[in-house]
């Protein structure tokens, strides 16, 4: 059941009688355990057991509760803000956006490749990127598990891990309830009851409403856009019955309205002119000034990325008194997401310069379901004795459908295959002249895998660890050109096309290992080097270019309708890499600091990339040569003094594509600025939306008042240097470098808390893309030069201010 009402969040509890509250932040109780004089210790699941991330011989990176909140961190999307090597890039919809560890993530547009870095909730991986786009509620930790993790953690897990855990239920009784307002219009309120049922059982229930209104204000419709209200509701049933046994449920239900993402001007040069017709800009843009700092549009179609979600996990844990542990981890997941663009980026009405046209523009968008199963069978050794292990097997069925239009403004997937949409017409007449495509597709992908790790301690001070994945899977796909009645994949596993043999259905065994030495030189001081290979799976481009029917004019497929080349070049070949890191982990002080380091080097052969072709000129997904990361990261926490808690990341990373020599131009470019015969060498060149230079900071400074009070200062900084967010390095996509500074004071009781904050103090206007528009006919290669940009702005791209009110029992 859907539902949509902030109140939502907090009826059960006055049903209950209950009272309201909200709960320490993570790591409070954990510092008192360890003394008013240290920092608290981290646990970490990196290796699928619970212990200390300073005996992790690994880059790993935990973000508390605590930090989360300090950081008004209360989406995915806000990570960025206090992982320094985690990126986001975000292009029309939430199904294209790329997860980013150290620069490498997955840039493509099919429903058939899989990303380069996986996130897990719970124990769960997500099978569909999209699926974490959400707010962050009831969140215990996440860990950011950097390089390839897919010895224990497969596929789909190349760049790396985001390992997100959410609260656990309470021994006592407890209850929570958290509302925040901002300036600009954000709200939040998220409320949880947790405690005893019985001796053996104990739940937790957590509701959660977080919606903010958007960045950019559509003239036309009146609506704000690139915003996003997620209600989520969680639950989790632990029971404890004799004999060693531990039961856990964890249903879950996601319900999210969005409208990401589209961009608004931010440059136009005199003399630009809009469609085929040449019309003057002041036309379409009706009153908008294009700045640096715009944020007014005029679509007559709102971008839009609506999502619900609904699951569970069931976890079955026995453990022996020996210290041995079987679990099994199983999962049901059903996802959708509907999606919408305004494909013109206007609110122009075509039918005024094409008879016969539809009125209005040209939309596209469709609508995605996923279904995923996934079973995991564990076996974990005691934490005691020279040698510990971990080994298990898992399975996971997903099955992904896709329904896509590009036609007017009325986007109708029945009646598309019968050409209504354009009234006949093939194209609008834009300036990119806009193509009519429709299609229905389907993919799935069944993996099976055994896999182990084991440390085995030589001497007191030196470890080995070893570890290894045997790895298979199997992926199909059907594809439906409805505009010209062609089939790929039907009946199931076809090879036939129009013309030319093809394959859709293939299978891909392999082996990922990885290896580790540690050595303690002191109980608190840990040197360590590892080696991990990753492996992302086989892909199918599955997008728009499979409906092209223009001949190939060259090479092995001449003659041959595009879209019949792209299907018998598939399957696209699997990523693989291989990771180096060196590094040390160190407790200074009597555990009032600690300091953690790495270096890497990770290498990616047969990288997945969205490209362009230099002859056809379609878009089309291809295996670049090869592409590497390099870099150190640094961890520094520190609590000299009681009061003060200090934290400081920062990495230097160069990700860059090392053998890209036969790379598509972007718009317009010259041969001074290397585009040689439509193509260009990009080998050297750095990989989109991956800053050289990360740092985050975070602090909060407590003051104890007398009779329970107690008040806090807390400070967050976030700086990133200049990046490019175009494969093809279109310097129209160039972002310079920023920081954002955060303040935050509050006044603390017993059983209350309130805090006043102002985000990005300074106001720093800064960009998550940019490029040029296609919307406009621009000539900024050839005089009279002009062009015309867009800039889409980040959620804290502008300073606001907002007040949070806790309540905690």
């Amino acid at each position: 059941m859907r539902w949509r009402s902030p109140l939502c969040a907090v009826i059960f509890l006055s049903l209950a009688g209950w009272r309201c509250a909200f709960a320490e932040p993570a790591g409070a109780a954990d510092n008192d355990a360890q003394g008013q004089n240290g920092l608290a210790e981290v646990v970490v699941t990196a290796n699928k057991r619970s212990e200390s991330i300073q005996n992790v011989p690994a880059s790993v990176m935990a973000v508390t509760s605590e930090t989360l909140e300090r950081a008004s961190v209360h989406t995915f999307d806000d990570l960025v803000n206090v992982v320094p090597d985690v990126t986001i890039s975000k292009t029309t919809q939430p199904a294209n956006n790329s997860i980013n560890i150290r620069g490498i993530g997955t840039y493509a547009y099919s429903i058939a490749t899989q990303p380069a870095t996986v996130v897990i909730v719970d124990d769960i991986p997500q099978s569909f990127q999209a699926q974490a786009f959400t707010s962050l509620a009831d969140v215990q930790q996440v860990e950011v598990l950097r390089g390839p993790q897919t010895t224990l953690l497969g596929k789909s897990s190349t760049a790396g891990a985001i390992n997100i855990t959410t609260q656990g239920p309470t021994d006592t009784f407890t209850a929570l309830l958290n509302v925040m307002g901002t300036t600009d219009d954000q709200e939040l309120v998220q409320a949880t009851v947790s405690g005893p049922v019985s001796d053996t059982l104990k739940f937790r229930l957590s509701a959660g409403f977080n919606d903010f209104k958007g960045t950019l204000h559509n003239l036309t419709t009146g609506s704000w856009v690139d915003g996003q209200s997620d209600e989520t509701l969680r639950g989790k049933l632990v029971w404890q019955p004799r004999g060693g046994w531990e039961i856990t449920l964890t249903p879950y239900m996601i319900d999210t309205i969005a409208s990401c993402c589209t961009g608004a001007l931010s440059f136009m040069s005199p003399g630009v002119t809009f469609s085929k017709s040449n019309l003057p800009a002041a036309l379409i843009q009706q009153g908008i000034t294009p700045s640096p700092t715009n944020t007014w549009i005029r679509n007559d179609i709102d971008p839009k990325g609506d999502a619900y979600e609904i699951g569970s996990g069931l976890k079955i844990v026995r453990s022996f008194d020996s210290g041995l542990s079987l679990a099994s981890i199983s999962s049901y997941d059903h996802y959708t997401l509907h999606n919408t663009q305004d494909t013109d980026g206007t609110s122009y009405d075509f039918s005024l310069i094409a008879p016969g046209a539809p009125h209005g523009g040209s939309a596209n968008g469709g609508y995605f379901t996923v279904n995923g199963v996934t079973e995991e069978l564990r076996l974990v050794s005691p934490s005691t004795g020279p040698l510990t292990y971990l080994a298990g097997a898992y399975f996971s069925h997903a099955d992904t459908k896709y329904d896509f239009v590009r036609g007017s403004n009325a986007l109708d997937p029945y009646n598309a295959y019968n050409g209504y949409l354009y009234n006949g017409l093939p194209q609008l007449p834009t300036s990119n002249s806009t193509l009519y495509t429709s299609y229905l597709e389907h993919a799935g992908i069944k993996t099976e895998a055994l896999f182990g790790q084991a440390t085995y301690a030589l001497t007191d001070r030196l470890s080995l660890v070893a570890g290894l994945r045997l790895h298979h899977e199997q992926i199909w796909y059907d594809f439906w050109d409805r505009q010209h009645a062609v089939h790929y994949g039907t009946p199931p596993c076809s090879t036939r096309s129009p013309t030319v043999p093809i394959s859709t259905c293939n299978s891909d065994t392999v082996t990922t290992q990885k290896g580790a030495i540690e050595y303690h030189l002191t109980p608190d001081f840990m040197l360590f080097t590892d080696y991990a290979t990753g492996y992302t799976g086989l892909a199918y481009d599955l997008t728009s270019s499979l409906t092209t029917r223009t001949p190939d004019a060259t090479g092995v497929y001449k003659g041959v309708p595009q879209g019949d080349a792209i299907a018998a070049r598939q399957p696209v070949r699997a990523e693989k890499s291989r990771n180096y890191e060196v590094g040390f982990k160190g407790a200074f002080f009597d555990h009032r600091v600690t300091w953690n380091v790495t270096g890497f080097y990770e290498e990616l052969t047969g990288f997945q990339v969205q490209s362009t072709d230099t002859i056809t000129n379609v878009s089309e997904l291809v295996s670049i040569g090869k592409v590497s990361t390099s870099g150190v990261e640094s961890e520094l926490a520190t609590r000299l003094i009681p009061q003060l808690t200090l934290g400081i990341n920062a990495s230097y990373d160069i990700a860059k594509m090392v053998d890209f020599p036969f790379a598509p131009c972007f718009g317009f470019q010259t041969v001074a600025q290397g585009c040689v015969n439509g193509g260009q060498n990009l080998s050297g060149k750095p990989l989109p939306n991956a800053p050289k230079w990360t740092a985050s900071l975070n602090g909060e400074y407590d003051l104890e008042l007398g009779n329970g009070y107690t008040s806090f200062v807390a400070v967050t900084y976030n700086w990133r240097s200049h990046v490019i967010f175009n494969l093809n390095q279109d310097p129209n996509g160039f972002q310079d470098s920023y920081s954002l500074f955060n303040l935050s004071t509050g006044l603390g009781g017993e059983h209350w808390k309130a805090t006043l904050f102002v985000n990005n103090l300074f106001d720093t206007h800064y960009a998550i893309n940019r490029g040029r528009t296609g919307s406009y006919n621009v000539s900024p290669a050839t005089p009279p030069y002009t062009n015309a940009t867009t800039w889409t702005p980040g959620r804290d791209s502008f300073r606001y201010e907002g007040i949070r009110f806790s309540i905690f029992y």
